[in-house]
């Protein structure tokens, strides 16, 4: 993907404020669990609870995006000068490490200079932690990456083990606020299984959902109870309740104070 592409979420910057001259703007930025169109929406959640308390939200969400994309595309962000910026950013350069065709079709179509590793993850979100804080005033906040599929022993959550632990050394290394979404949701998962959840099968789920969301109008949970997910729709994207977990996570992080 070309820098010029995918950029469609900055049509909302043109709109005037709604929440009048004492707003604070919240970028949310990541891919498709964030852009919402595959996915429960949770910023337009947030939108609801926060736009009547002063809060103004954009959805910088892309579908498909790795963090080197997000990075690419970075300088869009920073020119809205936001006060908050919420980084979930990382599940499909793991999905693009699982099999060399997922590499293979993401280097293709994201327009990957090189194959996904977890060093060059790591690289690149210490590049957008390092240039959101060098060149904005914004409170930024990291979310550990979501499980993938709700068997949290696969091999696929042993993958994202790693990634989240990366995810917690950059936070720490630029003093970012870390959501802890899989933690929660991991708990849940605990809670509710007496056996380990459906295992990760994939993006053939993805795809079948797609076109029952998008053709037969089923709903995101109910999609998700037919497959048998208890906070995914497929294994890969929120259903509602994974998503007002998600939203729970940075509502606290955006009403917190700041820090002394």
């Amino acid at each position: 993907m070309g820098r010029a592409k995918g950029f469609g979420w900055l049509k909302a910057m043109s709109a005037p404020a709604e929440a009048g001259p004492g707003h604070r703007l919240v970028v949310c930025l990541g891919a498709s669990i964030v852009h919402g169109s595959v996915s429960f929406n949770f910023v337009d959640l947030l939108r609801e609870r926060l736009g009547p308390k002063g809060f103004r939200f954009v959805n910088a969400g892309v579908n498909g995006d790795l963090a080197y994309n997000v990075l690419q595309r970075l300088e869009q962000v920073i020119r809205t000068q936001p006060d908050f910026v919420v980084v979930l950013v990382g599940t499909n350069d793991i999905m693009s490490t699982l099999s060399e065709r997922a590499e293979s079709r993401y280097m293709r179509r994201k327009g990957l200079p090189q194959g996904p590793t977890l060093d060059w993850y790591r690289e690149n979100l210490e590049a957008i932690v390092n240039d959101l804080r060098q060149r904005t005033k914004a409170r930024i906040a990291l979310s550990t990456l979501p499980p993938l599929g709700e068997d949290l022993t696969s091999r696929p959550n042993q993958t994202i083990a790693r990634y989240n632990d990366a995810i917690r050394g950059v936070a720490e290394k630029y003093h970012a606020v870390l959501l802890p979404v899989y933690e929660s949701l991991a708990e849940y998962l605990r809670s509710a299984h007496r056996e380990p959840g459906r295992a990760f099968e994939g993006s053939g789920l993805m795809w079948e959902a797609i076109l029952r969301h998008s053709i037969l109008r089923q709903s995101f949970d109910k999609i998700s109870e037919k497959n048998g997910f208890l906070l995914t729709i497929e294994g890969i994207h929120m259903n509602s309740r994974g998503g007002t977990m998600i939203a729970d996570q940075v509502e606290a992080f955006i009403l917190s104070p700041p820090p002394v």
